[in-house]
């Protein structure tokens, strides 16, 4: 049986994806909380979270596996909230891939097509089509344990677009890959994405992987989208203290606002052993409780004191990890906090700091983030 697809209500002008105030209770407990958010026609959005955080639950609505509490949701300007998987302009990919074994890569990937009741000629076209995009060509034959984990992941990923849906989910697509092989496929991904035109929502538990993919990253905590915003937002300028220690390496200080001027601000820091100066204020109420985060990166490092006045302290190399392309060093302050301090290894003979070595690090004034929640 062909069923008729939800028709759109030319929702150009608008978000391609909406999501209203939706919240999904399981019993007592509510694993989505009131999240609304709008996600544009070809975006490569990324709901980022750790385990239990709401974002698969949050997927799965918008498939149509599961019905919110509460709220609406909205594709292409439809309120598809009732609406069944079936019959909504949507396609998912699963974390394990769920190839059929007994069949061939050619049968797993016309599977939706011959369900639809698409011509055998058609599926045959379409389905040659969809190999040659994800380089599969010459696989038509094969079984599912005939191929690479990498081939498994681009078979299912053919699988869900033939389809040609105006919407595709992906949970942990490249979570079964090696490190190297997700890295490369993180390219390939979304290279096939500005070729299709296809909007992705994909779900991650994995920080690199969000900032690799996505043209926006939605953090959740707790069934609540606490951020949204490019990589470059959610790194550099989180909106709160979680935020900016779950995305990447941070140093988290606890202080308080002594000065807060238009043009700067001076946070005192006891477990750092001086004031942290910043080179814009924050509008806080004089005493106020802040955090700052500094970026590993950020801080350098030297066997002599640098000439600036302020955001210099003084500490010995407590750990080092050679990495390859960068070196992350640990470095043990008078008061006992510890910096972890991230430098790029430019040259393949720099004269490296050893163990228990005394240091200065230091910081631009533009570098910390402040927040005070």
């Amino acid at each position: 049986m062909t069923v008729n697809p939800v028709q759109s209500n030319g929702g150009a002008s608008g978000p391609y994806v909406r999501i209203d105030g939706v919240t999904k209770r399981f019993g007592d407990f509510e694993a989505v909380s009131h999240v609304s958010l709008d996600i544009a026609q070809g975006e490569i959005f990324c709901l980022l979270g750790g385990s239990g955080c709401g974002k698969t639950t949050l997927l799965r609505i918008l498939a149509g596996f599961e019905t919110p509490s509460a709220g609406s949701i909205f594709i292409d300007g439809v309120d598809v909230t009732a609406v069944p998987p079936y019959e909504r302009p949507v396609n998912m990919m699963f974390q394990s891939y769920a190839l059929f074994p007994h069949m061939t890569v050619a049968q797993n990937v016309a599977f939706g097509l011959r369900q639809d009741g698409v011509s055998k000629a058609a599926a045959a076209e379409r389905v040659n089509e969809m190999l040659a995009m994800v380089q599969l060509e010459g696989y038509e034959g094969r079984k599912p344990h005939q191929l690479s984990g990498g081939q498994r992941q681009r078979v299912a990923l053919a699988r869900a677009l033939v389809k040609r849906p105006k919407l595709l989910l992906l949970d942990e697509p490249l979570g079964a890959l090696d490190k190297k092989l997700r890295e490369r496929t993180q390219f390939e991904l979304v290279k096939l994405q500005e070729r299709l035109g296809v909007t992705f929502v994909i779900v991650t538990h994995d920080q690199e992987e969000a900032m690799t993919l996505a043209s926006r990253i939605g953090v959740m905590r707790s069934g609540e989208i606490l951020q949204v915003g490019s990589p470059t937002d959610i790194y550099e300028f989180p909106n709160s203290r979680y935020v900016a220690d779950f995305i990447g390496s941070v140093n988290l200080f606890d202080g308080q606002l002594v000065v807060d001027e238009p043009d700067h601000c001076r946070i005192a820091c006891a477990g750092l052993g001086v004031d942290i100066f910043v080179d814009h204020g924050v509008s806080a109420a004089p005493g106020a409780k802040v955090s700052v985060a500094l970026r590993p990166e950020k801080i350098r490092l030297a066997r002599e004191r640098p000439e600036q006045r302020e955001n210099v302290v003084m500490g010995s190399v407590s750990g080092i990890a050679y990495l390859g392309d960068s070196t992350r060093f640990l470095v043990l302050l008078e008061g006992g906090t510890q910096l972890q301090v991230t430098r790029p290894n430019f040259d393949r003979h720099d004269e490296h700091l050893e163990d228990n070595e005394v240091v200065w690090a230091c910081w631009d004034a533009g570098s910390p983030i402040v927040v005070s929640r």
